[in-house]
């Protein structure tokens, strides 16, 4: 992952995955997440699993964008209310979907609207599962335009 933008305190963080297996927070500490998903070729396990690595590098809020982010929301979700079944302390992450919207405007939800209670983030990841170049161009330029 590379750093795209950085403004006063902030960074903001862009990786991009064919096959998720792994995801691993570039950012320090805790953050908000932009997932894109650009695929439909990602299984349940496969989601789960990176559901609960997002979680657990520190995600505090997710912003899943693509036809599928419901999905993802949901999974994300799960992950808190496992923790709570398990007995196990876990933080509250928020969560929201972006399905019938255009990149940039998720994107600018994303800069803007990504506080919640007394947490704000200053760590913005950008995590794009599949599409293709130019899919992964554009969401490049429309999260540098909403963070420039």
């Amino acid at each position: 992952m590379d750093v795209i933008a950085t403004t006063g305190e902030a960074r903001v963080w862009l990786g991009f995955s064919e096959r998720p297996s792994e995801f691993s927070s570039p950012a320090p500490g805790e953050f908000a997440l932009l997932l894109v998903v650009a695929t439909d070729e990602i299984s349940v396990d496969e989601q789960a699993a990176l559901s609960e690595q997002f979680v657990r590098s520190g995600c505090r809020y997710a912003v899943c964008f693509g036809p599928t982010s419901s999905s993802w929301d949901d999974s994300i979700d799960m992950v808190g209310v496992m923790d709570e079944v398990d007995g196990r302390p876990s933080p509250f992450v928020m969560t929201s979907w972006h399905d019938d919207e255009p990149i940039e405007e998720t994107a600018e939800f994303f800069a803007r609207h990504t506080s919640f209670d007394d947490w704000s983030p200053s760590q913005f990841v950008v995590f794009v599962l599949g599409g293709s170049v130019q899919s992964q161009a554009d969401v490049r330029e429309a999260v540098i335009h909403q963070f420039s």
